[in-house]
């Protein structure tokens, strides 16, 4: 079982759909294509990802390929799934951080967001060590500690929220505590990324 393979897998808005989807109970590809409105081939090749990463697997009923999930990959926690470094690989990985942090960092302030988007998680990295836990927050208070260092708090209070880093109920904030065992977007795409930055540099 491969991290990268895994986290690609999952990198992805419909894969996770159709995960979710086979957590409740085994499907066909006709079914779970009817299910959430994809054609049948969209889902064969989404399938096949997921199947490659060894997250599901096939068994035949009459003419139809029905797919399950491999319960053992849903209870297992991200830190099981990734590879284990070596100091070497800590050393590539910190090189990178030091010259993305570089380039989008200065003084203090975030100058821009960059548009890949792990690095894009990286530099949200820092700005949510802004915020505190247990803490509720208005969203007045979050602008005004987003704007402390990046001046568009708008789009960052957004995707960070929609990131799943923060909940908000009836205009309250507050840091979401296990956000990083339920990965958004940015952070799976910068999950699948981060072995292959440790072995590149």
């Amino acid at each position: 079982m491969k991290a990268i393979a895994i986290f690609k897998a999952l990198a992805d808005d419909s894969r996770l759909q159709i995960i979710n989807l086979l957590r409740g109970k085994p499907h066909c590809v006709e079914d779970i294509a009817e299910a959430l409105k994809l054609a049948v081939s969209t889902v064969s090749a989404h399938l096949k990802k997921l199947q490659q990463a060894g997250m599901v697997y096939a068994t035949k009923q009459q003419y139809y390929s029905v797919y399950h999930i491999k319960k053992e990959i849903l209870e297992m926690k991200i830190i099981e799934i990734l590879p284990q470094a070596t100091p070497a690989d800590e050393d590539r990985l910190a090189a990178w951080k030091q010259k993305v942090y570089s380039t989008y960092i200065k003084d203090g302030k975030i100058t821009r967001l960059p548009s890949q988007n792990k690095k894009r998680w990286l530099i949200y990295l820092e700005i949510i060590k802004l915020f505190e836990a247990d803490k509720q927050y208005q969203e007045r208070e979050i602008n005004d500690l987003i704007s402390t260092v990046y001046a568009d708090y708008c789009i960052v209070r957004r995707e960070l929220v929609d990131e799943g880093v923060l909940s908000r109920e009836h205009g309250i904030y507050h840091l979401v505590p296990d956000y990083e065992e339920r990965p958004g977007f940015y952070q799976m795409i910068w999950l699948s990324s981060e072995a292959d930055l440790r072995q590149k540099q």
